[in-house]
């Protein structure tokens, strides 16, 4: 966790760098000779800049206040939550120009919207939550395939898919298995939640999240000892606890 708050820092740390480096040298070549049709072009540009850095700032001073446990007003949340959506494909860019870990940006922009979702009264029935999870958590031996039907599975233990089903019945929500983002949305579409929980990888789980604007999505990572797509696992007490959220027994 410490690694991914400093890669999301460090990366965050070199977009404000580049754009205060963009202010200035604009405003230098702004006022450094007469003025004329492009100079007045470049100070536009220049107030739209130093708006968007303004607005990252006060991003950082609510994430701040977020991540201190304190309470946000919906305006806030609303604000936080777009910039959180503006700023990730600008930080996923800046990584990959400068090397950073992508993987740890995207840890924490869902940790980000799991601290927003948390931040409101949500309080469904147990049937309107609907758990999405990929169809590598199952044991790639076995032959009881659940892509279109999970209570295929036999509950032999060899993978998480048992104990998800578990949770499943416990708890009386739904559990489906999504083979890609298409399946996923048609899976929404379907069985119309009111509130997610969706376990996949980071940039599966990402690209979910924004796809579901209205919906609140808690997101799970799963992990993946075996290397992306096989035989991944999953944190079995992370889905409890985010049911427990959803129906307010926490």
């Amino acid at each position: 966790m410490e690694k991914d708050k400093f890669s999301f820092i460090s990366t965050l740390s070199i977009l404000f760098v580049i754009l205060i480096f963009i202010i200035y040298f604009g405003f230098y070549l702004t006022f450094s000779n007469s003025v004329d049709i492009s100079k007045i072009v470049l100070l536009v540009v220049l107030t739209i800049l130093i708006f968007f850095a303004f607005n990252i700032i006060i991003g950082v001073l609510l994430l701040y206040i977020l991540t201190s446990g304190k309470k946000l007003s919906n305006i806030s949340y609303q604000y936080l939550k777009k910039m959180n959506k503006i700023l990730f494909p600008i930080l996923i860019f800046i990584a990959k120009v400068f090397r950073l870990d992508k993987d740890s940006v995207r840890r924490v922009f869902a940790d980000i919207n799991n601290l927003l979702v948390m931040t409101k009264n949500i309080n469904v029935n147990s049937e309107d939550i609907l758990i999405l999870i990929p169809h590598c958590l199952q044991n790639s031996s076995c032959k009881y395939k659940i892509t279109h039907n999970i209570d295929n599975c036999k509950m032999c233990g060899k993978c998480d898919i048992s104990d998800i089903l578990k949770l499943s019945r416990e708890y009386n929500v739904k559990t489906v298995v999504a083979t890609g983002g298409t399946l996923a949305r048609e899976w929404i579409k379907k069985n119309r939640p009111k509130a997610i929980i969706a376990v996949a990888c980071e940039r599966d789980l990402v690209s979910g999240i924004n796809d579901v604007d209205k919906i609140p999505v808690i997101g799970v990572i799963n992990e993946r000892p075996n290397g992306p797509c096989f035989d991944t696992r999953v944190n079995i007490k992370k889905i409890e606890e985010a049911i427990k959220f959803y129906l307010k027994e926490v």
